[in-house]
């Protein structure tokens, strides 16, 4: 006798989570994604009240999995550096997951304001000025030029605009936190 699949909430984000790795986020729909799984839209709506749900625990499920990445890569004596490098190797890695998270719908929008005062950043921000004997105002400057550097190098990375190695990162990363913090 065949076993069972249990089509639970954990097994659709999995599969949602290896459809959009395999096909982009931007193929993902319901009907896409259960015929991917191998099964009717019925299990998805038992699990999720909506697609606007679904998008909700999808988004929180890719972040959990970029945060494992992350914070395998993550030191917090050189904190700016390994976040913004970790960042851009995620996008080297996992294009397809690393589209989903920072350049799709499901990203949202935030000010750049906000973006400095998210809890996952402060933390970053306020390593700073003692790594590189700069005030806050200046931490604050060089974590969001080099941030957004590092999303603007990413953005290349994933969608293969550009073509490195993961030394190429590393230096480039290097070079733009020598360069904004020696201004």
């Amino acid at each position: 006798m065949a076993r069972k699949i249990s089509f639970d909430k954990e097994y659709i984000l999995k599969n949602a989570k290896n459809f959009i790795e395999e096909k982009g986020i931007e193929c993902l729909n319901a009907r896409n994604l259960c015929k991917y799984i191998g099964c009717s839209t019925a299990p998805l709506f038992r699990n999720f009240s909506g697609m606007i749900e679904f998008k909700k625990e999808l988004k929180k499920y890719l972040h959990d999995y970029y945060n494992e990445f992350i914070e395998k890569i993550v030191d917090k004596k050189d904190y700016l550096y390994t976040i913004s490098y970790a960042y851009a190797l995620f996008s080297y890695k996992e294009s397809n997951i690393f589209k989903a998270l920072f350049m799709s719908d499901l990203a949202g929008s935030r000010t750049i304001e906000e973006v400095l005062n998210s809890t996952w950043n402060i933390e970053t921000i306020e390593s700073i000025p003692k790594q590189y004997g700069i005030d806050k105002n200046q931490a604050r400057a060089l974590y969001r030029d080099v941030r957004f550097y590092t999303h603007g190098l990413s953005c290349q990375i994933a969608t293969k605009s550009i073509i490195v190695t993961e030394q190429e990162i590393q230096n480039l990363i290097k070079n733009i936190i020598m360069k904004v913090s020696d201004e």
